[in-house]
């Protein structure tokens, strides 16, 4: 049998050349990968973010849906339930404390910060033959860090008979 000429080679190595070959297609491919591991990483914190800020202002819109309809307002606000105008900011009861329009600074435990900020309105339903009045709150969670920033808003209609609708 006859041994194969291969060009003073044994047989049992590459060339540089079959080596830079190699690592540049090793390099194509992963490249690639690198950046949709990354766009991955970025779209699971976003939505990690969200989340904590729409459990936020869930947490509030709860809140405010135990208290006593009295209670419920601006504190500072310059008009009563009674008195507000449909669409005007109205403060608690007197007696009451009122919520705190903010902005208010809140820290998660994930260590996330967010700005809270609430709004009460008179809310007049004039589709109705009885045109209701209730209160609306509004309470919109916002952040800037992590990249890119954003905002979540949460809404509720409470009624002067019941604690929500």
């Amino acid at each position: 049998m006859k041994e194969k000429d291969h060009g003073g080679r044994n047989g049992n190595g590459y060339t540089i050349i079959e080596v830079l070959i190699a690592l540049s297609l090793l390099v194509a491919a992963m490249i690639p990968l690198a950046v949709v591991l990354s766009t991955t990483l970025r779209s699971t914190v976003t939505s990690k973010v969200n989340m904590q800020a729409r459990e936020l202002a869930s947490s509030e819109i709860d809140q405010v849906k135990g208290m006593d309809f009295g209670a419920i307002g601006i504190s500072g606000a310059p008009a009563s339930f009674a008195d507000a105008a449909a669409g005007e900011t109205v403060a608690p009861e007197e007696g009451y404390p009122g919520l705190d329009a903010g902005p208010e600074t809140v820290e998660t435990a994930a260590g996330y910060t967010f700005e809270v900020t609430r709004s009460v309105t008179k809310n007049v339903n004039t589709t109705r033959g009885n045109a209701a009045a209730t209160k609306k709150v509004v309470i919109t969670v916002s952040w800037t860090q992590p990249e890119p920033a954003g905002s979540e808003t949460m809404s509720t209609v409470i009624g002067p008979t019941g604690k929500a609708e």
